[in-house]
């Protein structure tokens, strides 16, 4: 399966190994354990931004993520993986291992709350 991505950086660090994982939506739930993995900077369907698959991964496993935000403040905001809460530290740790610079980086991607799940491609669970 195809995973895309659109900031150069993301690739430098699944490269380099620091980007352990990434977090997409899966509502029809079509990723498996198992499943090959073609990584891609940007979407193969758009050629005028030059794309090309520089990295080939196996599916290790799959976490649900529930990032719950009920206003426009950090702390009324939490994430849960598989139902469980993280702490501060377990949540800037989750922000680095998805290739983000900082906690608030983070929070910009997904600042409007998400459900979704953790595609990783590492022995790494939380």
């Amino acid at each position: 399966m195809i995973l895309s991505f659109s900031k150069p950086e993301f690739k430098e660090r699944i490269l380099s190994g620091t980007k352990k994982h990434t977090i997409r939506l899966d509502a029809a739930n079509r990723w498996k354990m198992g499943m090959m993995i073609q990584l891609w900077m940007h979407n193969p369907r758009n050629v005028k931004k030059n794309p090309h698959q520089f990295e080939t991964k196996q599916c290790v496993s799959i976490q649900r993520i529930d990032i719950v935000r009920v206003d426009d403040y950090l702390e009324h905001t939490w994430v849960f993986i598989d139902g469980i809460l993280l702490n501060e530290d377990q949540v800037q740790q989750l922000a680095w291992n998805d290739g983000f610079d900082s906690l608030v980086d983070f929070w910009m991607w997904f600042e409007g709350g998400f459900k979704g799940k953790i595609i990783h491609w590492t022995d790494l669970k939380y």
